[in-house]
């Protein structure tokens, strides 16, 4: 699992290509951000809020904690998906249970008829 940095310094890489341009759009200075890729700073707080301001697709939870995905339409499509798959598979179980309960309701018709 990587680090708070470790994903700040992967960000940077996928939103502005340098730190100079993510200083720009964070307010960040440089030297900071130079000090958090090497790991002699921690990324504060107030650094976290700057970057989610700066780039509000950005899904915090990856950014903090490292779960889920980088951005949020990307956790949108994961969902989506997801849901789907879970949608086909309760349809192809319900499609069973129905043609289960068809063959039992027409075994008890037989039986009603071989009564009568």
């Amino acid at each position: 699992m990587s680090t708070i940095n470790q994903r700040v310094e992967l960000l940077i890489k996928k939103v502005a290509n340098t730190k100079s341009g993510f200083s720009q759009s964070t307010g960040i200075s440089t030297v900071i951000l130079s000090h958090i890729s090497s790991g002699r700073n921690k990324v504060s707080l107030m650094a976290v809020e700057q970057i989610l301001k700066a780039y509000p697709k950005v899904n915090a939870e990856w950014l903090i904690l490292g779960k889920s995905s980088m951005f949020k339409d990307e956790l949108d499509k994961d969902l989506t998906c997801e849901l789907k798959t879970e949608l086909q598979e309760l349809n192809q179980e319900l499609t069973k249970v129905k043609g289960t309960m068809e063959h039992k309701i027409n075994k008890m018709i037989d039986k009603i008829n071989d009564l009568s």
